[in-house]
């Protein structure tokens, strides 16, 4: 394992609570969309609701950095199949990436609103 591997998995953990914190404080309106259905925006609040997303991402990337670090012994418990250590720590980096950028694509509907 990589130490920079490790360090690169601890930064996109802490990264949706750096990019929401700057978000609230210089891109986000006062009162933003939490959710939308099929007919649209149903449910709006403060813009601090924005944290809401960003702890449960930082929360599971934090879980797949733990799994980062404990990979060689999953895999020899089994837990990873179709690949070696080397390949699901890919796979996790990979996840981690993808969730910054979906959270990133939240921000940006919570700034404009669009439906």
């Amino acid at each position: 394992m990589k130490r920079s591997g490790l360090i690169a998995m601890f930064a996109l953990a802490v990264l949706p609570l750096a990019t929401t914190g700057l978000a609230v404080l210089f891109v986000l309106p006062d009162t933003i969309p939490l959710h939308a259905g099929v007919h649209g925006i149903d449910s709006v609040g403060s813009k601090y609701g924005a944290f809401n997303v960003a702890f449960i991402i930082a929360g599971s990337c934090a879980l797949l950095a733990v799994m980062y670090t404990f990979m060689d012994k999953l895999a020899a418990l089994g837990f990873v199949h179709g690949t070696d250590a080397h390949g699901g720590r890919i796979c996790l980096l990979f996840c981690q990436v993808f969730m910054n950028v979906v959270q990133l694509l939240v921000l940006v509907w919570m700034t404009f609103g669009l439906t």
